[in-house]
């Protein structure tokens, strides 16, 4: 039989986002594959792929790309303070998948008519999303039962003067922003937590301040340039939190900087889920 207060500790540690590794213990080439596999076959509507998973268990890889996950916030108008952002350390684990949605290639869905859905048709976007919804949880279960600790991140492809850069790497932009099949969803980081210290501490040093978030940042004032979203671009500073007390942003605004990388928590909150039986 099941124990299930094992299980609801695996699903109150996956709750929990980590922010720091310990790259000292080796993740078993058994586990990683395990892990892909049940990313790769976690269910779906009609069993349907409307997700790849692009992952990597290379350290210099998996810091590429890491460079360049700008936005978890660290202050603006929630705490009365100037907007500065840090990158979103979570994601740099001794394993990282990035979920990416996109139009299977199969069409299963049926209209009212009685014809086949189109593989583009905007609904079945809802379908990739709780299918990716369904593994990342998954994922993070299973991580948690082999003693990992994990964080999701968003934030990805983000930062000053980041031109695409995942999506490049990748070889996703034409299919993300000119054909529109393929949609950057969640990153996930998997690893081991660094022993007897907060998860929400980081060791990364730098602080972009200017803006709360990770959205078409520039180091340099580029008026009312817009890319291709058209989305206009917001200026920025790069500190290194170890060098001064304060700076000071492109707006004028003087920052105190925090002694160290420390993450706002929101688990100890309560949230307004409800269960509510149907009679």
């Amino acid at each position: 039989m099941a124990n299930i207060e094992q299980e609801k500790e695996y699903i109150r540690k996956i709750q929990k986002c980590q922010r720091n590794w310990d790259y000292t213990k080796p993740m078993p080439e058994e586990h990683i594959n395990y892990l892909l596999w049940v990313a790769r076959n976690a269910p779906s509507k009609q069993h349907e792929a409307y997700y790849d998973i692009y992952y990597s268990a290379d350290r210099k890889v998996i810091n590429e790309l890491y460079q360049w996950s700008w936005g978890s916030t660290h202050s603006g108008a929630f705490n009365n303070k100037p907007p500065a952002t840090w990158r979103n350390p979570q994601m740099n684990g001794s394993l990282f998948m990035l979920f990416v949605m996109k139009h299977p290639p199969t069409a299963r869905n049926s209209m009212n008519d009685g014809s086949l859905a189109k593989t583009d048709h905007a609904p079945r976007w809802e379908n990739g999303l709780v299918a990716v919804g369904t593994a990342l949880g998954l994922v993070m279960r299973a991580a948690a039962e082999l003693g990992y600790a994990t964080g999701c991140n968003k934030n990805n492809s983000q930062g000053p003067d980041c031109d695409f850069n995942w999506e490049r790497r990748l070889g996703l932009y034409e299919d993300i922003y000119v054909h529109k099949k393929k949609k950057m969803l969640y990153g996930l980081g998997i690893g081991h937590a660094q022993e007897g210290r907060p998860r929400n501490e980081s060791d990364d040093n730098e602080l972009v301040i200017g803006a709360a978030n990770g959205h078409n940042l520039s180091l340099k004032d580029r008026g009312e340039e817009r890319d291709i979203r058209n989305w206009k671009y917001r200026q920025c500073s790069i500190v290194d939190i170890t060098k001064s007390d304060t700076a000071t942003d492109p707006y004028g605004n003087v920052h105190e900087l925090p002694e160290k990388a420390v993450f706002m928590t929101n688990t100890q909150y309560p949230r307004a889920i409800k269960t509510i039986e149907i009679k």
